[in-house]
């Protein structure tokens, strides 16, 4: 068994992924743990800012040839972020990026609401027009097609990026492995 963050860790491992960029947040970090423990498989480039963590996923992407992928918290993290994807949406680069959120258990979900958990935000809304994929996990069970769509629909046909809304509770759920 392993919880949703070590999958992801491992998945982008098994694609061939060596470097991620990242900023750190609170939200975000059951799946920097994750990171950690395969600090020999997988290099984390800690950035000033989100934007710069997009922005380098995106050079990062160009110059490898694989799917560039960065790490933001949640809220005003994840919307710092949107720059390297809008850039991928126009380029036709892929890129994934991977926005820690509240848990699911404090989503305001259709309440009316502006928001219910600390720096809750839609960035699936958000970023819909600049994402060739953008998404919410809200089941564990349902974690690995989800990841695989996410990196499939990336790298199929003109390139583009994609939003993995990383809920910290899906974060730290164990899932079978692979």
């Amino acid at each position: 068994m392993m919880n949703c963050s070590e999958y992801l860790a491992d998945f982008l491992i098994k694609k061939g992924v060596t470097d991620v960029f990242g900023y750190s947040g609170g939200y975000i970090v059951p799946f920097m743990d994750a990171l950690y423990h395969r600090k020999d498989e997988i290099s984390v480039h800690v950035c000033y800012n989100e934007q710069g963590c997009s922005f380098a996923a995106n050079g990062y992407a160009r110059t490898s040839g694989k799917i560039g992928v960065y790490f933001t918290t949640s809220g005003p993290g994840a919307v710092n972020g949107l720059g390297g994807l809008a850039d991928a949406w126009l380029d036709g680069i892929p890129l994934m990026g991977i926005c820690g959120n509240i848990p699911t258990t404090e989503q305001k979900g259709y309440s009316g609401i502006r928001q219910n958990g600390f720096q809750e935000m839609d960035i699936v809304s958000m970023a819909r027009s600049i994402t060739k994929y953008c998404v919410t996990p809200v089941e564990a069970e349902k974690f690995p097609s989800i990841i695989e769509n996410a990196y499939t629909i990336a790298m199929l046909g003109r390139k583009g990026g994609v939003i993995i809304d990383f809920p910290y509770n899906i974060q730290k759920t164990s899932i079978a492995g692979r």
